[in-house]
């Protein structure tokens, strides 16, 4: 009897470990919700540089953010790109995609984007959202954003993994004519479970195989 629970107990604990151990990113789609996840510590915008076209500096460092593309660039109203219209956005002068590192620590990192439909009116406004951790490498493909015109999109992600926190981001158009743009980028910490938790998960675990072993020497022994 002692060894099978001793058994059990150690196949618990190491399923858990496993599964702890895996790695993820979680997509939330509202600001609120993804407030709620946790303390965040910048929320940062480029609202000064204002109207047209205007280049901060490569890289440009802002609330926690890096920002590394090509050329960065901001885009705000009366521009040849309806991104900037409602808010002035940081984007890149290369058409190429938006680059960044993110501050060690963070776990929640979130923002406002856009991206213009390119040279073909009526074209999917695509990207690819690629983020880093310093465990892996996400990569949400096809997501839609507004226009920038009459409105933006929000996207928020919180890594979950043991010990996993954001690194990077990456955010790939399709190509000349599809200009993306970012603002109010938020970056956050979101509380890390107790260990206790765990320990009270296997324990629950031990007890509940311990009552179905019991159970089942009960139904196989003979009646006297």
């Amino acid at each position: 009897m002692k060894s099978k629970l001793i058994q059990l107990a150690a196949a618990t604990v190491l399923a858990t470990t496993a599964a702890s151990a895996l790695a993820d990113v979680v997509v939330i789609g509202d600001r609120d919700a993804f407030n709620a996840l946790g303390t965040i510590a910048y929320n940062s915008n480029f609202d000064d540089f204002g109207a047209g076209f205007h280049l901060p500096g490569d890289p440009f460092t802002r609330g926690g953010v890096t920002y590394a593309s090509d050329q960065n660039l901001t885009v705000g109203a009366g521009t040849d790109f309806g991104i900037g219209t409602l808010r002035t956005l940081m984007s890149n002068n290369y058409f190429s995609g938006l680059a960044g590192t993110i501050a060690t620590g963070y776990t929640l990192f979130g923002f406002d984007a856009a991206v213009s439909e390119g040279d073909v009116p009526g074209a999917a406004r695509v990207v690819d959202i690629t983020l880093t951790t310093n465990q892996a490498t996400y990569t949400f493909g096809g997501v839609t954003l507004a226009d920038g015109v009459t409105g933006l999109t929000f996207q928020g992600f919180q890594a979950t993994g043991a010990g996993e926190y954001f690194t990077g981001f990456r955010i790939a158009t399709l190509g000349d004519g599809h200009l993306a743009g970012m603002t109010d980028v938020a970056v956050g910490v979101s509380p890390v479970p107790e260990p206790a938790t765990g320990l009270l998960l296997v324990g629950g675990l031990g007890v509940l195989g311990l009552a179905r072993w019991r159970s089942g020497k009960r139904a196989s022994s003979p009646r006297r």
